[in-house]
């Protein structure tokens, strides 16, 4: 008896010795607001974590033992999500381990087979931009950003595409939010003669990330000549699983004039319902009335901005000078009622305002 638990003991030691040998890297991560923040993406600098290049390794909450999700991203940092408490402090360890694989939780592609969409979605909602070929079909053709509601974290456009009843409900959801000749759930165009200067849809994109945790890509507007302008544009747009909003970063490269007037925003169509400006957060939301089909609310969010939002043009959102090249950066999106989980203008306006709060307080990363 007293070999079998001596050989007992011997194995755990060796199992101990083992899992601290393969320990590659540990860090801490402080949430410093008094908010719980669920579904947290986290970006670690390439430079912390530039020991784990070329390896195969876990994430590890240290606490709960919990493995955490991660991808790495484009530019070489690594990308976690994780749920965090109100001020806690979560120390994560990195272990050596096989390949690892995540089950996406966002997904998007170019869509030929509808008129050159470009379609993309995550866990909680999808979204399109339309393509040149849909400029040919002037009875459908669209501007702004489409957003198709969802209440499943199943991947489903190409189920979508491939049924082609994506605007009737069969139970994971639908299309009918109306974007026409408007920026729609969240766009931009240049702001000439006081009217949204269209200059044509996209004709080419690129993937940058393909997921699990974030989706990338870039749409390429080329060049237009438009009131003493030759403008062209690039699109960069990432969403994230578990988020409502996505990235846009715009760049617009001209020649003619110093500087482009654009203007970022969210078409309300002057319909009824709750226009919002928080002037303070820097954000517009819309919360439409009610419809047989639920409520799609929409929003804009300008980061590091002191911009005025105003009401103009049927659009809440933003008027600026650019140069050429510079980038324009906000955060637009949307949410359905029926989704279950934010299911007023109140609890959407609540959401933002938390969604700024976290942009302006990231985690901390110590090590």
């Amino acid at each position: 008896m007293k070999s079998t638990l001596w050989g007992l003991v011997m194995i755990h030691c060796v199992s101990f010795m083992h899992a601290q040998q393969s320990i590659l890297l540990k860090l801490e991560l402080k949430n410093s607001l008094t908010i719980p923040r669920n579904m947290e993406s986290v970006e670690i600098p390439l430079k912390k974590v530039r020991v784990l290049a070329g390896q195969n390794f876990t994430i590890n909450d240290a606490s709960s033992k919990k493995e955490l999700p991660y991808q790495w991203l484009a530019n070489g940092d690594l990308l976690i999500q994780s749920d965090f408490k109100a001020g806690e402090i979560k120390k994560i360890e990195f272990y050596k381990s096989s390949l690892q694989h995540f089950e996406p939780k966002v997904y998007g592609r170019f869509v030929p087979e509808r008129l050159g969409d470009f379609a993309w979605e995550n866990d909680k909602i999808a979204f399109r931009m339309y393509g040149k070929e849909l400029e040919k079909v002037p009875e459908q053709n669209g501007w702004g950003m489409d957003a198709w509601t969802k209440r499943t974290n199943k991947m489903i456009i190409n189920q979508w595409y491939q049924l082609n009843n994506y605007h009737q409900d069969n139970g994971d959801g639908l299309d009918f939010f109306q974007v026409g000749s408007t920026l729609g759930a969240g766009d931009v165009l240049p702001f000439i003669n006081n009217n949204l200067a269209y200059l044509g849809n996209y004709t080419s994109y690129k993937i940058i990330e393909e997921g699990p945790l974030r989706f990338t890509f870039e749409l390429t507007y080329p060049q237009v000549k438009i009131d003493g302008y030759e403008i062209s544009a690039l699109k960069r747009i990432s969403l994230d699983a578990g988020s409502q909003l996505n990235k846009s970063v715009i760049r617009y490269e001209f020649k003619g004039k110093k500087t482009l007037p654009v203007f970022t925003g969210i078409v309300h169509w002057d319909g009824k319902g709750q226009k919002i400006i928080d002037q303070d957060n820097q954000l517009a939301a819309y919360w439409p009335e009610n419809s047989k089909n639920g409520t799609v609310g929409s929003a804009i969010l300008y980061p590091n901005s002191n911009n005025l939002i105003i009401d103009k043009n049927k659009h809440l959102g933003s008027e600026t000078n650019v140069k050429s090249n510079q980038a324009v950066t906000f955060y637009t999106g949307a949410v359905w009622d029926k989704a279950g989980e934010i299911t007023s203008g109140k609890n959407w306006l609540y959401y933002l305002q938390e969604f700024s709060l976290r942009l302006k307080h990231p985690i901390q990363i110590t090590q």
